[in-house]
């Protein structure tokens, strides 16, 4: 197993990213999604992902997520109603069986861990 690194050049990775899809839940906006994998296991993904003003529901969120804004604005409305708005260089934690909407603010850039 080796280390895989952008050392000092996240603005490398951001410039590397890919188109992405788009949830089919989306009701409000055009949101547009972009990624760059830094490395992907069986058991884990790690990488940056950006996407445009824009929401949609999530009924059961698929996956363990850890999550850095490195740009942007978000809200995470939980579905009882609990409201998170997080911007720039918030780091938070989306468990996977969580239920609610995301409303893409503001342009947003993040880095991820997935764990599956």
């Amino acid at each position: 197993m080796t280390i895989q690194a952008y050392a000092g050049q996240i603005e490398t990775m951001l410039s590397q990213m890919e188109p992405d899809s788009v949830p089919a839940t989306v009701d409000s906006g055009n949101p547009v999604t972009a990624f760059c994998e830094l490395a992907s296991t069986d058991e884990l993904e790690t990488g940056v992902w950006s996407c445009s003003q824009g929401g949609w529901t999530i009924e059961s969120f698929s996956v363990n997520e850890v999550m850095v804004l490195l740009a942007g604005r978000l809200r995470l409305t939980a579905s009882d109603g609990t409201v998170t708005e997080l911007s720039k260089g918030d780091m938070f934690f989306l468990p996977k069986g969580w239920s609610g909407r995301w409303d893409t603010l503001e342009d947003m850039q993040k880095a991820y861990v997935i764990v599956y």
